[in-house]
């Protein structure tokens, strides 16, 4: 393969992890932005302004906003798989055709997750996917304004 074609391989594998960022950017901006409302949402309740309509209306808001803020965060990261696998095939592309000293891109990756692995080897903290804690949250809030509509 010409230098010119490894230049284009290179890239496209660095739009798409660029594309990537760029979606996990925006989860945490739209995540962060629901937990700022429903942060101040709460805090308006705790001081105990809040009529008990307002109280169910707050909660109910508090509902709204968190099934959003999962679904928005879950598509931002189906988005950012999209991306990383897309890249993964022009780094696989890349790897193959050009090794150093018998050693490709995948090895020295494979290298590097293996020591990962061996430096951080408590499997349950491994196993937890990123994504999961951000859904929690949502969820999690989501039950609070629950809790807040019908059970105060």
């Amino acid at each position: 393969m010409s230098d010119k074609n490894l230049d284009h391989w290179s890239r496209m594998y660095l739009e798409q992890v660029t594309h990537a960022r760029h979606h996990e950017t925006l989860r945490a901006q739209s995540t962060n932005l629901v937990v700022v409302i429903s942060a101040a949402l709460l805090a308006f309740l705790a001081s105990n302004a809040a009529t008990p309509g307002r109280q169910v209306m707050i909660g109910v808001f508090l509902i709204v906003v968190n099934v959003y803020g999962l679904l928005m965060s879950l598509k931002h990261y189906e988005r950012s798989r999209l991306h990383v696998t897309v890249a993964s095939k022009y780094r696989d592309v890349l790897s193959d055709h050009t090794p150093v000293g018998g050693r490709t891109l995948n090895d020295e990756r494979d290298s590097g997750h293996q020591s990962h692995a061996e430096r951080f080897p408590i499997s349950f903290i491994a196993s937890v996917r990123a994504y999961v804690m951000w859904s929690g949250l949502h969820l999690l809030l989501a039950v609070v304004g629950g809790w807040v509509a019908f059970y105060r």
